[in-house]
C-alpha cells in the first residue's frame, strides 16, 4: 500500500512538473519570437529613420546654405533679392515637407525631433516679412544675422544627433544589446526547460514501464518482466531453470476469511521470495492469480537444489492472513531447463506448466488415498 502511495505521488508530481515545463517552454518560446520581432523592427525603425534624416535634412540643409550664400547680397540688386526670396521659399518648403509629410513621420517619431523642428520653422517663418521688404543693406545684414542663427542652431541639432557617436544612435544600440542579452538569456532558459522536459519524460517513461512490469498487488515483477527476463537470458545464451509454483489450499482462504486475507497471504509470500537471503538464488514473479514463478540461474545441479529448497523454505512458517490467523500454505512446483529441455520461452513455460499441475494431480491423489 505505502509503494502504491508512492508510486502515485511519484505519478502526480511528475505530470505536474512536465505540464508547468511545457508551458514555460511554450512561454519562452513565445517571449522568444517576441523579443525577435523588436529587434527586427527596432533595427528596421532605426534604418529609416537614419535614412529619412539623412535625405530630409540634406535637403534641408543644402536650401538653407544657399539662402546663407544669397543673404548677404540681396540688398546689392533686383536680381539678387528675387534669387534671395526663391532661396527663402524653398528652405521654407524643405521645413513644411519636414514637418508635415507622411514620409518623414518616422524620422519626426524620435525624442525631441518634431519640438525642435516646430520652434525652429516658427522662427524661420517670422522672417518671410523681412525677406520681401528687403531694400538696405542694414535689412541684408539683420536678415543674414538671424538666418545665421537659426542655421547654426540645425547645424548644432545635426551634428548632436546623427554623428557616429550620437545620443540617439546610443540609445538604440543600447537597446539592441539589451535586447540581444534577453533573447540569449531566453534561449538559454528555452533549452534548459526542454532538458528538463527531456529529462522528466524519461524518468515518466521508465515509471510508467516499471508499472507496467510490477505487480500491483505484491509489488514483484509480473508476467511481462518475466517474459523479457527470459527472452534475453536465452538471446545471450545463458542457462536457467524456470521453475513454476502454483499454491495449495489458497483458495479456502479466499472462501474462509476473505479476499483481503488471500491478498496478504501472497504479499507475505512475495516478500519472503524476495527477501536478501533468497534474492541471491533466485528471481521471482507474480504471474497471476496464485502462480508465482521463479527463475533460477544456478548450473550446478547442487547449487540448483539448494536454489529450490530455499524457494520452498518459504512455505514452511504458517502465514498470518488476518490478526492472530494463522495459515500454512504450499505448492505444487514445475520446473523446466533451458537449454536442455526447450530454446524457447512460450516450450519452456509449457513444460513447466504441465509438470507442475502433474505433481498437484498427484498431490491430490495420495491426499483422497490417504
Amino acid at each position: 500500500m505505502i509503494n502504491k502511495n508512492k508510486n502515485a505521488s511519484f505519478s502526480s508530481l511528475l505530470s505536474r512538473a512536465k505540464a508547468l515545463l511545457i508551458v514555460l517552454s511554450v512561454v519562452l518560446i513565445l517571449a522568444n519570437f517576441y523579443v525577435l520581432s523588436e529587434t527586427r523592427q527596432l533595427a528596421r525603425s532605426f534604418s529609416e529613420q537614419q535614412n529619412q534624416a539623412t535625405w530630409s535634412l540634406f535637403q534641408l540643409t543644402k536650401e538653407f546654405s544657399a539662402l546663407m550664400v544669397l543673404a548677404p547680397l540681396s540688398a546689392s540688386n533686383k536680381i539678387q533679392r528675387q534669387k534671395t526670396q526663391l532661396a527663402y521659399e524653398l528652405t521654407w518648403s524643405r521645413f513644411d515637407i519636414l514637418l508635415t509629410a507622411k514620409e518623414a513621420d518616422s524620422f519626426m517619431s524620435i525624442e525631441g525631433a518634431r519640438p525642435f523642428f516646430s520652434q525652429l520653422f516658427e522662427r524661420y517663418s517670422t522672417l518671410e516679412e523681412l525677406v520681401f521688404a528687403l531694400h538696405s543693406e542694414q535689412q541684408a545684414v539683420e536678415l543674414t544675422k538671424q538666418l545665421d542663427a537659426i542655421y547654426k542652431e540645425l547645424l548644432g541639432y545635426m551634428n548632436h544627433n546623427f554623428r557616429i557617436k550620437n545620443p540617439f544612435y546610443q540609445e538604440q544600440t543600447e537597446q539592441v544589446k539589451l535586447l540581444d542579452q534577453t533573447q540569449i538569456g531566453l534561449m538559454l532558459l528555452l533549452f534548459s526547460c526542454a532538458a528538463l522536459v527531456g529529462y522528466i519524460l524519461h524518468l515518466e517513461s521508465e515509471a510508467n514501464k516499471q508499472l507496467a512490469m510490477t505487480d500491483s498487488l505484491t509489488q514483484i515483477p509480473n508476467r511481462l518482466a518475466m517474459a523479457q527476463d527470459l527472452n534475453q537470458h536465452i538471446e545471450q545464451h545463458q542457462p536457467f531453470t524456470l521453475c513454476l509454483l502454483d499454491l495449495n489450499g489458497f483458495k479456502q482462504i479466499n472462501d474462509r476469511y476473505g479476499h483481503q486475507a488471500g491478498d496478504r497471504a501472497l504479499q507475505t509470500l512475495a516478500a519472503r521470495f524476495m527477501s536478501s537471503n533468497n534474492s541471491q538464488y533466485f528471481s521471482s514473479y507474480r504471474i497471476g492469480g496464485d502462480e508465482f514463478a521463479l527463475v533460477l540461474r544456478q548450473q550446478d545441479s547442487n547449487q540448483m537444489e539448494h536454489a529450490l529448497n530455499c524457494a520452498l523454505d518459504c512455505f514452511n512458517q504458517e502465514i498470518e492472513i488476518a490478526e492472530g490467523t494463522f495459515y500454512g500454505l504450499s505448492a505444487s512446483v514445475g520446473l523446466a531447463t533451458y537449454p536442455n529441455q526447450a530454446n524457447c520461452y512460450s516450450d519452456l513455460i509449457k513444460i513447466a506448466d504441465k509438470n507442475m499441475y502433474q505433481m498437484k494431480f498427484a498431490t491430490r491423489t495420495h491426499s483422497r488415498q490417504t
